[in-house]
């Protein structure tokens, strides 16, 4: 092939590679879910088994949670809301600390595993067969926690002093284990939420600010290609033992108003550039390389 035939092939594969990263810009559809027939609901609404299963969360989607606790934690229950959009977890610290008071208190938090599975919604509902979701949103709020600042002054040698003291009372996280098809989270502008990244793992630390069900203790979570989604909700510091910790899912976005929906960023990249653009620009690159070393 000559020259003029490699060059023009290599546009072709330069843009075929844009245009699929242009896409990524592209108004995507998201699957809703609702939780309202649970299996275990006839048992009660604040189910505390480690496993629970829900059918028909979506169309030809039935889900699974499992459930398992790390640290000084104890689960309680998850429960839905009568709309069934909604889930809380909750969850209760059996032992406190502090990180102003126990110097480990960071290596040492507690919380719950708290996994979700999707499987085709058979006939029976056997929750056998995996299915993999193309794109999906969870809102995840209430997370917070709460704090408590004490002053004291007086006056040294005629010269006022005023000191201020902030305990920890509790803070509360959520983190998406990686494996999970995190793509993307959103924030709103008065978020008090932090995000930090360990290996591929997100996590949204609330900081100890009570903002209980307001806009700043949310965050929202796309995922797409994925048939299971791993969640932690957390308690970095819990002063006081058998302290309740809760946080909440929302999967169809009821919880919130049109208008708080609207004040949410632009999703944020939690990856990698999507593969199939990737590997075409990196085949292009190759493909130049080539050239060269046939001049």
């Amino acid at each position: 092939m000559n020259k003029v035939g490699v060059t023009k092939i290599l546009a072709l594969i330069m843009g075929v590679g844009f245009f699929g990263m242009g896409q990524g810009h592209a108004v995507t559809t998201y699957t809703g879910f609702n939780f309202s027939d649970r299996v275990e609901s006839a048992i009660s609404n604040q189910y505390n088994g480690l496993t629970q299963s829900f059918r028909n969360v979506a169309t030809g989607v039935d889900m699974r949670i499992t459930t398992s606790t790390y640290g000084a934690a104890t689960y309680n229950y998850t429960v839905k809301t009568t709309a069934g959009g909604d889930l809380q977890a909750r969850y209760t610290s059996t032992a406190g600390w502090n990180s102003a008071l126990d110097p480990v208190a960071g290596s040492n938090p507690l919380g719950i595993n708290y996994t979700l599975n999707f499987f085709e919604a058979d006939a029976g509902h056997t929750f056998s067969i995996a299915k993999v979701l193309s794109d999906f949103r969870l809102l995840t709020y209430d997370v917070d926690g709460s704090s408590n600042t004490s002053t004291s002054s007086g006056s040294n040698n005629g010269v006022p002093w005023t000191t201020t003291t902030k305990t920890i009372i509790q803070s509360e996280a959520v983190r998406v284990l990686a494996g999970s098809g995190f793509v993307s989270y959103q924030l709103t502008p008065d978020t008090t939420l932090t995000a930090t990244e360990n290996a591929g793992a997100w996590q949204f630390t609330g900081n100890a600010v009570d903002v209980s069900f307001t806009t700043p203790s949310m965050v929202m979570m796309n995922f797409a290609n994925t048939s299971e989604v791993k969640f932690q909700f957390e308690a970095p510091y819990s002063l006081n033992a058998n302290d309740p910790v809760a946080t909440y899912l929302d999967g169809d976005l009821t919880f919130i108003t049109q208008a708080q929906f609207d004040t949410f960023a632009a999703p944020t990249p939690a990856g990698v550039p999507e593969p199939s653009s990737l590997a075409l620009c990196l085949l292009a690159l190759g493909g130049l390389g080539l050239v060269r070393r046939r001049k």
